[in-house]
């Protein structure tokens, strides 16, 4: 059996994590969404596992609404689903992306947008029980602003969960100025004290993962 080798899309990509134009970003997974999943195989990549993981810990109801954000391929859903949650709906920036996740009839129903500071997410205030996502806090994706989570923070009901499953932020700090010099965790005291949050108990939490680097879930509660 011939060995599984990444992508030639994927060992360029790899270069590209960076601030760069949102029409940049959705070009680069629209050329990159037919191998994306075999990719993430090939790099052993189980940040989605692990933050599925996590975010059944935190015990939630099964039958929340939850909004996944960034969804991709919907890697994440598979594992959401295998703990029990059903009522999920998709985002993400590129539609072929999406268009993949369809195939796998993982999510309730599916929704195409770019998040950042300045872009009204297509729900009403107040939508969803929870908003879970993995990988989008990386350079060339979410902005790492309060604007941003503000955006996110909007659609979630009052007490609800907002979490992720990201890199030690210091990984990036080399790519992305955000990043650098403790840059995300500020951010997260910053949203702190305007009262916007409060972070979950023992959060954040180390990820299970195969893989050297470190990653985190975040789980923080709208207040």
């Amino acid at each position: 059996m011939a060995e599984k080798k990444l992508s030639d899309e994927f060992k360029a990509i790899e270069q590209k994590w960076k601030p760069m134009p949102i029409e940049e970003s959705i070009k680069m997974y629209e050329s990159w969404s037919d191998k994306y999943d075999s990719d993430m195989d090939v790099w052993q990549y189980d940040s989605p596992k692990g933050t599925a993981v996590r975010f059944s810990e935190l015990n939630l109801p099964k039958d929340i609404n939850i909004l996944d954000c960034g969804a991709g391929t919907g890697l994440l859903a598979i594992y959401l689903k295998q703990f029990g949650y059903q009522n999920i709906d998709a985002l993400d920036g590129c539609e072929k992306m999406l268009e993949k996740a369809r195939e796998k009839n993982l999510y309730s129903r599916y929704f195409v947008s770019f998040v950042g500071p300045t872009i009204q997410l297509p729900f009403l205030s107040d939508t969803y029980d929870a908003l879970v996502m993995c990988g989008v806090f990386t350079p060339g994706h979410f902005p790492v602003q309060v604007g941003t989570f503000e955006q996110l923070l909007r659609v979630v009901k009052k007490g609800g969960i907002l979490s992720w499953g990201m890199a030690d932020p210091e990984h990036y700090a080399d790519r992305d100025p955000a990043y650098a010099n403790d840059g995300f965790n500020k951010l997260i005291e910053q949203l702190k004290s305007k009262n916007l949050i409060e972070v979950v108990k023992d959060h954040p939490k180390e990820l299970p993962s195969v893989q050297p680097k470190k990653r985190y879930f975040w789980a923080v509660r709208k207040l």
